[in-house]
């Protein structure tokens, strides 16, 4: 039987000059300007981005610098040396699109038509933007979690891909999980566009009784409903095994008990599928086992995949 791979589910949280709120408060040593200093650090007074001084390009500038630069330094070997990189199965980064289906809004969109007509003022009537917690998804794929720490723990990813990280993001959480595939009609991860599921259980179920539920009956469900789909070409779930005893771990990335990933090859696909029967039934069974789910759509960027 081959066995799952261990992958390190990465929550990104986007560099930004917004104030501190909440989980938006950068890390220690994270969201920092030219000098290398945190611009939320009380003893910083040069409060620029380093990614950008323009608030109105944050957004633009940390979608193309965490594609362009950082996901080439993931790849790069660093010397001859270097033996840690190449244990690296695949690599995903998963951004997320803020025209696409969230947790907050749904579809079907809503005209905000009055009485079947348009309103004159939409101004004053519109609705305040809720922003999805996270920014995108990364995932780092190994054949073992003692191949996962070796990376994380290596000289090239502490001193060098760190400070990098820090460039473009402001905050992060992250879990060791294990990836089982339970249903793939797409060459292998390459579908465009993703749906992002972030599960935490239900309080009266153990992390095992959530992951047997999860991976049982729930897993099964998705199999019958497949004839009935409306674009769905792959889906995964990817099952947190983090222990608070593992060389890396992060109670923030920890709180989530796993991760669904739903592969479609266009928006329209995933739109339709949001809007089906097939999902409400979907919707309905995850509430057995999750006392909250919130999703958020992704565009699926492949820097490296299984050979």
């Amino acid at each position: 039987m081959k066995l799952p791979l261990i992958v390190i589910n990465a929550f990104v949280i986007r560099a930004d000059s917004l104030p501190p709120q909440g989980i938006r408060t950068a890390r220690p040593g994270y969201n920092v300007n030219r000098a290398g200093q945190g611009i939320e650090d009380s003893a910083t007074h040069d409060h620029a981005l380093a990614l950008v001084t323009q608030p109105q390009l944050e957004w633009e500038a940390f979608d193309e610098y965490w594609r362009k630069v950082h996901g080439p330094k993931i790849l790069h070997v660093d010397g001859g040396e270097d033996r840690q990189t190449d244990l690296l199965s695949y690599y995903l980064q998963q951004h997320r699109v803020p025209g696409g289906p969230t947790s907050e809004r749904t579809p079907p969109y809503s005209s905000d038509a009055e009485a079947g007509r348009l309103v004159r003022d939409p101004a004053p009537r519109s609705a305040p933007f809720s922003r999805p917690v996270w920014d995108g998804l990364a995932q780092l794929g190994y054949r073992s979690k003692q191949d996962l720490e070796t990376f994380f723990t290596s000289d090239k990813y502490v001193n060098k891909i760190v400070p990098d990280e820090a460039v473009f993001i402001r905050g992060f959480g992250f879990h060791l999980a294990e990836e089982h595939v339970v249903l793939q009609l797409g060459e292998q991860r390459r579908d465009p566009i993703i749906l992002l599921k972030l599960h935490a259980r239900n309080p009266e179920l153990t992390r095992p009784q959530f992951r047997g539920r999860w991976m049982a009956q729930h897993a099964e469900l998705i199999r019958r409903l497949r004839a009935g789909n409306h674009g769905l070409r792959r889906y995964a779930q990817l099952v947190n095994v983090s222990s608070s005893t593992d060389k890396i771990y992060d109670p923030v990335g920890d709180r989530y008990d796993g991760v669904t990933a739903m592969s479609f090859a266009d928006m329209t696909g995933l739109e339709e599928f949001l809007s089906s029967e097939e999902y409400r039934e979907i919707r309905e069974d995850e509430t057995e086992f999750a006392r909250d789910t919130t999703f958020f759509t992704a565009i699926n960027y492949v820097i490296k995949d299984c050979p």
